[in-house]
């Protein structure tokens, strides 16, 4: 494990401990997949440093990358209207969206 300024981390990069904002909360599990969304998340968030698993260390932890999922039209339609008075350019709100929208199409498949 290695910390790495936020400036130098890369996608790709696997975090080797959770990232928590000032508050305490949880931006990025352990093990995580560093993603250019994660990146812009974490800038958004004042994150300075993330330690992350080097590459000498044993790859036994589960990777979470983000998987493409199907969606439909009529969801989107409904997470838009949720999400109309916000700006989904900023990193903050653009994954809050991308995770109620995941959520979402969870919930509707369970349901099925």
């Amino acid at each position: 494990m290695k910390s790495v300024k936020i400036k130098l981390l890369r996608k790709g990069m696997v975090t080797a401990t959770e990232v928590k904002d000032r508050m305490g909360r949880t931006l990025l599990d352990s093990g995580q997949l560093i993603t250019e969304k994660n990146l812009k998340t974490l800038k958004a968030w004042g994150i300075t440093e993330v330690n992350i698993e080097s590459s000498e260390e044993p790859q036994g932890v589960l990777r979470k990358e983000p998987a493409t999922i199907e969606v439909p039209p009529a969801i989107i339609k409904e997470q838009d209207t949720l999400f109309k008075f916000t700006d989904r350019r900023h990193p903050a709100i653009a994954e809050l969206y991308d995770v109620c929208l995941v959520r979402k199409v969870q919930m509707r498949q369970g349901n099925q």
